[in-house]
């Protein structure tokens, strides 16, 4: 039973990584050198949105 557990948990990270991959992959195909400030802007937006709920 572990090892299919484990195997599921395995199976879930590298789908996630992958899907993660492909995002910025496709954030560079778009942006090109202004990916990095994109990725900056919209971190910086997503931790005050998370600020901002926890403050409500």
């Amino acid at each position: 039973m572990k090892n299919k557990t484990l195997k599921f948990i395995l199976v879930g990270i590298l789908l996630f990584v992958t899907i993660l991959a492909i995002e910025f992959c496709c954030i560079y195909a778009l942006l090109g050198d202004n990916t990095w400030n994109y990725i900056k802007d919209f971190w910086n937006w997503y931790a005050m949105f998370i600020i901002d709920i926890r403050n409500k």
